[in-house]
């Protein structure tokens, strides 16, 4: 009897659960959920335990347009609306939104460079007086590596700031 449960319970062990995922629509969302009602239907959502580069999987997802407009744009002078380009959606920004992104994006990107700039500083400070101590190489290599580490960040801001 004890083998039979101890068998019974290793074959349970084995065997994969599958849970189904289904796609329902609910005030006019796409709502995603384990339990089938009367308005869902099965989500094809591919392979979901795997990375590809390959877009074309995704080709099929799409984002649902607000039932109160025809074409998908705020109706209150919001400040994009949706439009489909190969069966992707893709967002279209207003020249006042984009411009406060921009100015955003430029702010977190001028306090990144300061606080590397401010790590370089200390760096090269590390590196000077481990110099001046006579450390031994591999502690030398170790802090001259985090310099040009530190450079590279620099520098790798200073040109995303100037594509801006």
């Amino acid at each position: 009897m004890l083998k039979k449960l101890c068998f019974v319970g290793i074959l349970s062990a084995c065997l994969t659960v599958h849970a189904g995922v289904y796609e329902c629509m609910q005030n006019g969302k796409v709502v995603y959920t384990n339990k089938k009602s009367g308005a869902c239907k099965d989500a094809s959502l591919g392979n979901l335990g795997s990375y590809s580069s390959d877009h074309s999987a995704y080709a099929h997802v799409s984002i649902p347009h607000s039932s109160s407009s025809s074409s998908g744009s705020k109706s209150s002078g919001g400040s994009f609306s949706r439009a489909t380009r190969h069966g992707t959606a893709a967002e279209h920004v207003t020249a006042t939104a984009q411009a406060q992104r921009d100015t955003g994006r430029l702010s977190i990107l001028q306090r990144e460079l300061a606080n590397e700039q401010k790590a370089l500083d200390n760096a090269t400070r590390n590196l000077a007086a481990a110099k001046a101590a006579k450390k031994t190489p591999d502690q030398l290599t170790a802090l001259e590596n985090a310099v040009k580490d530190r450079q590279e960040n620099v520098a790798a801001l200073q040109k995303e700031i100037s594509r801006m």
